[in-house]
């Protein structure tokens, strides 16, 4: 009979998989993509089923899975095909991949931390429970909170997951990270007639001796009003609205229930919430917007990957509006990406509108019972389909099944690659290769698409279609230069053009959007006498002032530091702020606009679960007069009473030492540009910059991109960079600077035997030297398309691992990241 093993997923930084072996008779029940627990270093931990085999490994004996969780995959099979791919392309590792793709929850580890559930409901639940479950409950009583291993100990098993699975599954007990990622329990308290007063006798005497007590009459009357419980009487209605429709106390409800005239329920409510199944019809589209989408459907025909150009404001959201109907109606989903979380908010109204309850949001913003809800969601409905999955990047691992679809939006943001931590995949590039796992379409959109992507479309590779007219016939935003220096802008902030057009505007009851690529309130705090500057004591830069806080902040590690009262190295009280951020702007305009209603968009001020919705609702409302913001402001927002923008220096997005620069402030000033007079007039932008003259602002004011296309292409070629050439980096970090250097040089030697002369660039440090301690050296590798890229990889991957087992470079760090932006 022959013996089965499993190669399983773990979330650790392993090269690969793991064998373990599978008891007698558990390839019956055992399938690939379903969690079972293992022993790891004498703890035991959740893992992924990658593969099944009867290959018997020569080098060690295979320890036997201890448990199935499972009775049917929670992966499927393309998910996994996924995962290896990210892996080999990212030169990652599949526990990696897990950690990032997986909501925790759903990966118990022998270091999770339990505590019973703030619904848990002793009296109701002990019946449904076996001893063992009933015996951790009454522990986590006395305890509150138990580990993993007191876990073991307490119910004397070695590996408790099924029981604790169970409970968790029931409601019962909750793991402790997700308390502290502000978890909210899903109990709502209700309100209904008490069952005593099923009959009018009943109800007409509960009124007659309620008459002693007028406000508890009022809040009575005021329940039957709200619930229809004269017609219905198990009508129920949240104890929070009574409250809130009879301006009452919690206190009233209760003594109306002690009576028994009320009965108060507590029942679990979705956090999901469904939406109004009133839905709307789709909104007819002009005839720009028809010729579009005959071109892609056209298209989508010969072509995985299309490409839609489309100015800002001309509508490319009504041609997806139609694509995705078209999926809804055969049965399958469409994936619909964004680059950031704060997009999410606006479209999913949009979609909802037309879609309703088919319409799935996910992303990091949820918390982790949130995201397992939507996870088991997307998963238990998956052969039904015809959905539309919403979300950043990381909705690229859900468990899809039927996928027709993939529409990323303003698919040239930078902000779909993942930094850190691993994988450092691209969401873009990385939903190509998930749609052709399912032969389904990709749409990528953007009205200033990357440069990669547009060549690729002019290649032949991508389909492409364009929409060169705002929707409706709006006019393009008229975009002005404007010169800042301190006779323009005696302030240093405002030139008087700019103060002239927001008075208009808001004398005509119009908004205004400020753009400063800056948050805080000034970069820097200098002494005036000896010229010193307070820096982040773990990284290599200046740490910025944050007036709301009164603190030193660093940007790159978040340390805090107080504010010196004097110059710690002269003692002078001289100390001064230099340059400008958005705190400081938004402080500063009172000045000029004292009745103005003012708002901050930026990572600051929307650092809670729903400030950003907040703002960009009253924005959108007409509570807010003037948005000050960073680079939210500029990516996809749509405001019908915008008439003016201001970029208020325009500088900073062009000296940077970064191939990709020209690029970027191309694109940025013209998204953020793209933000005025969406509906109704012409809207106005008013570029600030202490040298109007550049070559890059000349061609943004006329909306010149097939002129920096050109241009950025031929200087690429000639330079070899993307999309000519592949990119790697690798970063070389240690506490130590001459571990770094030996390191760095020592790589750099490695790959030279290897790759031609030339195609290695560095080792040189970055900009910032040091952050968090640690210091670091960037080497940068150009593969071209004569190698082969896969085979490269393969090598690398090789040459990182033989790094790493040397024993003086056992403690140095090395980051790749694969297609850097």
């Amino acid at each position: 009979m022959d013996t089965f093993f499993a190669e399983v997923i773990l979330p650790r930084l392993l090269p690969g998989t793991l064998r373990y072996r599978l008891k007698r008779g558990m390839e019956a029940h055992l399938e690939v993509g379903m969690r079972v627990v293992v022993p790891l270093k004498r703890k035991f931990i959740t893992g992924i089923v990658a593969e099944l085999h009867t290959e018997v490994p020569k080098e060690y004996s295979a320890l036997y899975i201890d448990s199935i969780l499972d009775t049917h995959p929670i992966l499927f099979p393309n998910q996994l095909k996924f995962w290896n791919w990210i892996s080999e392309y990212y030169l990652c590792t599949l526990g990696e991949i897990m950690a990032a793709a997986m909501p925790s929850a759903l990966r118990m580890g022998s270091e999770s931390i339990y505590t019973l559930s703030a619904t848990y409901d002793e009296d109701a639940a002990q019946p449904q429970f076996s001893e063992r479950e009933k015996e951790l409950l009454l522990g986590l009583e006395h305890r509150e909170t138990m580990s993993f291993d007191e876990i073991c100990k307490l119910l004397e098993i070695k590996s408790p997951q099924a029981v604790i699975k169970r409970l968790l599954d029931a409601g019962a007990i909750a793991v402790m990270e997700e308390i502290k990622e502000m978890y909210k329990p899903r109990v709502e308290t209700f309100v209904g007639l008490h069952p005593r007063l099923s009959d009018e006798d009943a109800l007409r005497e509960a009124f007659d001796k309620l008459e002693t007590s007028p406000r508890q009459l009022e809040v009575f009357m005021k329940f039957m009003q709200l619930s229809g419980a004269h017609e219905k009487r198990s009508a129920r209605i949240k104890r929070s609205a009574l409250q809130r429709k009879a301006a009452c106390s919690p206190d009233t409800v209760k003594r109306l229930a002690d009576k028994e005239v009320l009965v108060l329920v507590k029942s679990e409510v979705d956090r999901i919430p469904a939406t109004n199944s009133d839905l709307q019809a789709l909104p007819r589209l002009s005839p720009a917007q028809e010729r579009c989408l005959h071109s892609l459907q056209e298209q989508l025909k010969d072509k995985a990957v299309c490409l839609l150009q489309g100015l800002t404001g001309s509508g490319k959201t009504e041609v997806y509006l139609r694509l995705i109907q078209e999926q809804i109606e055969q049965g399958k989903d469409v994936l619909y990406m964004l680059p950031e979380i704060a997009l999410t908010t606006q479209i999913i109204q949009r979609l909802q509108r037309y879609f309703g309850d088919r319409v799935i949001v996910y992303h990091s913003r949820f918390n982790q019972q949130e995201r397992v809800e939507i996870w088991e969601k997307i998963h238990r409905d998956a052969e039904s389909g015809g959905r539309v999955i919403l979300g950043a990047r990381s909705v690229l691992f859900m468990p899809f099944k039927h996928l027709g679809l993939v529409i990323v939006d303003e698919e040239h943001e930078h902000s779909f690659k993942q930094f850190d931590p691993a994988p450092r995949y691209h969401g873009r590039d990385s939903a190509i290769v998930l749609a052709g796992l399912f032969g389904a379409g990709v749409i990528l959109g953007s009205a200033t698409p990357c440069i990669e992507s547009r060549y690729n479309a002019d290649s032949g590779k991508y389909g492409f279609a364009r929409i060169d007219e705002r929707y409706g016939g709006v006019s393009m935003p008229a975009i002005e230069l404007s010169l800042l220096n301190h006779k323009t802008a005696p302030d240093g902030n405002f030139t008087q053009s700019l103060l002239d057009e927001m008075g208009r505007a808001l004398e005509r009851d119009e908004q205004i959007i400020l753009f400063q690529n800056r948050r805080g309130y000034a970069p820097v705090l200098i002494c005036q006498d000896c010229g010193w500057a307070p820096e982040c004591t773990r990284c290599d830069v200046s740490a910025t002032y944050h007036k709301a806080a009164d603190r030193l902040l660093c940007h790159y590690c978040g340390q805090r530091y107080n504010v010196p009262p004097s110059c710690p190295a002269c003692g002078s009280h001289k100390l001064r702020l230099a340059g400008v951020g958005t705190e400081r702007i938004e402080e500063e305009l009172p000045v000029f606009f004292p009745d103005a209603r003012i708002a901050r968009l930026d990572y600051d001020s929307t650092r809670t679960k729903h400030a950003f919705t907040r703002i960009v609702n009253d924005f959108q409302d007409g509570e807010i007069d003037i948005l000050v913001g960073t680079q939210m402001v500029s990516k996809g927002l749509d405001f019908d009473n915008v008439s003016v923008v201001g970029i208020l220096n325009a500088d900073l997005l062009l000296k940077y030492p970064e191939f990709r620069a020209m690029e970027r402030a191309y694109q940025l000033i013209t998204q953020v540009a793209g933000r005025a007079g969406r509906r109704k007039v012409q809207g106005r932008v008013l570029v600030q910059s202490r040298d109007p003259s550049q070559w890059l602002l000349q061609q943004a004011i006329r909306g010149a991109y097939e002129e920096v296309y050109a241009r950025e292409l031929a200087e690429r070629k000639k330079f070899g960079y993307p999309p000519f050439v592949r990119l790697i980096v690798f970063t070389v970090k240690h506490r130590q600077l001459e571990m770094v250097d030996l390191a760095s040089a020592k790589l750099v030697e490695a790959l030279a035997e290897i790759f031609p002369a030339g195609s290695i660039l560095g080792p040189e440090y970055p900009l910032v030297k040091r952050v968090k301690n640690l210091y670091q050296k960037n080497i940068m590798l150009k593969i071209s398309p004569q190698l082969s890229l896969k085979k490269s990889k393969e090598v690398i991957r090789g040459i990182i691992n033989s790094f790493g087992a040397k024993r003086e470079f056992s403690s140095v760090r090395i980051v790749v990241d694969v297609d850097p932006q």
